[in-house]
């Protein structure tokens, strides 16, 4: 330590605040906070010094350590989380969910309906709450069926097929919320398959090519939230512009529109349902018909210790028909499951298999998977 003169002020300032953590625990122990009820009482009692009377952070002088506390009364900051998580850190401390280890742990100071108290009263530093959708409600993303929540993320899904034409297919989603309510997002498929090819004296063969398929751009609003009714729904629509090679099965090449209406509720003692009905609307309808398409998502999330890292495993039904023909119908199931790789839990991966009900002759089983990036929540290498 010798070597390293500059180190010293930030030992004594993490030996103070050590210090100053183990004093108040070990008062509360003795009943210094046991008579605190109320959500404010306990915030003014073990929190205020760092993140201020208001929620914007108590001054440099006061907190004793140069990172600046987050804003509580920024409502897109406090609003996207479910309120166990805040829970979680609270209790255990900020490398539970993989921040900085100055934020302590009160799991020993303070009781359960304590810590309740104090989450629920952070979150009213939000002015604005009736107007953001709560994390509660922020579901684990189904593989076909289209979230209701607005999100910022990144994410990558990938298909396999076995089935001769074979194929690997994947999408590259960015997606930015506006807003309290709104989401824009652009979505670039890409794609490397079996393309069957005839020579010129006839004879054909299976050759592999790759593309990129028809870019997409989606805009979605929510239209109501309610976590006392356990409720979302929201509205979508996607463009496609033509920018795929039809002749080589990369898209339709046309410009395309897809409306479509976005529902969740959670389901109290079972987990969660998520749906969503709408059309794919062809402006060509001899390259690709106009189709109707609904789905399902029925799951449940698990998190480890009760706030720790989340497995989210579900299943999905799937159908579609075109337009002015419902005696044909496209059935599908697809078990799954989602899991968080990060303990802040903003990279989170699943896989599942996408199996057909009928039409097996023309329809294979599909392999899926996907990776997401909170990217809000933080960047790729932090949070682990």
């Amino acid at each position: 330590m010798a070597s390293c003169p500059r180190c010293l002020p930030a030992l004594l300032v993490l030996a103070a605040l050590s210090l100053s953590r183990e004093a108040r625990a070990g008062d509360a122990a003795h009943g210094e906070w046991s008579s605190l009820k109320t959500g404010k009482e306990v915030y003014d009692a073990a929190c205020v010094s760092c993140h201020g009377a208001r929620g914007t952070g108590a001054d440099r002088s006061m907190r004793g350590f140069d990172i600046p506390p987050p804003d509580l009364t920024d409502c897109a900051f406090s609003t996207r989380e479910p309120a166990i998580d805040w829970y979680g850190i609270a209790h255990s401390g900020g490398p539970t969910k993989g921040f900085n280890r100055i934020m302590p742990a009160f799991g020993d100071a303070l009781s359960k309906q304590q810590l309740e108290a104090v989450v629920e009263h952070v979150k009213t530093f939000c002015r604005e709450r009736r107007s953001w959708p709560v994390g509660e409600l922020n579901l684990a993303k189904a593989m076909n069926t289209g979230k209701a929540f607005p999100e910022n993320e990144v994410a990558w899904k990938m298909g396999a097929t076995v089935k001769e034409p074979a194929s690997l297919s994947g999408s590259l989603a960015v997606a930015r919320r506006i807003g309290a309510r709104h989401q824009l997002e652009a979505v670039l498929p890409v794609g490397v398959q079996q393309i069957e090819r005839t020579d010129a004296k006839g004879c054909t063969s299976l050759d592999w090519g790759a593309g990129v398929g028809d870019l997409g751009l989606a805009w979605k609003s929510v239209l109501w939230h309610s976590l006392a009714a356990g409720t979302i729904g929201s509205v979508s629509l996607d463009v496609f512009f033509p920018t795929g090679n039809r002749a080589d099965g990369f898209g339709n090449a046309i410009f395309a529109f897809e409306p479509a209406l976005r529902v969740a509720q959670l389901i109290p003692y079972v987990g969660f349902l998520q749906a969503q009905v709408g059309a794919e609307l062809s402006t060509d309808t001899g390259v690709a018909s106009h189709v109707l398409f609904w789905r399902a998502a029925l799951g449940h999330t698990f998190r480890r210790g009760g706030f720790g890292r989340a497995w989210s495993p579900g299943v999905e039904i799937l159908g579609s028909a075109e337009f002015g023909d419902s005696t044909v119908v496209d059935w599908s199931v697809v078990p799954q499951l989602q899991v968080a790789l990060s303990r802040r839990q903003h990279i989170r991966a699943a896989a599942g298999v996408r199996l057909p009900l009928n039409d097996f002759d023309e329809r294979g089983i599909q392999l899926q998977a996907y990776l997401i990036w909170d990217w809000y929540d933080g960047g790729i290498t932090e949070g682990w």
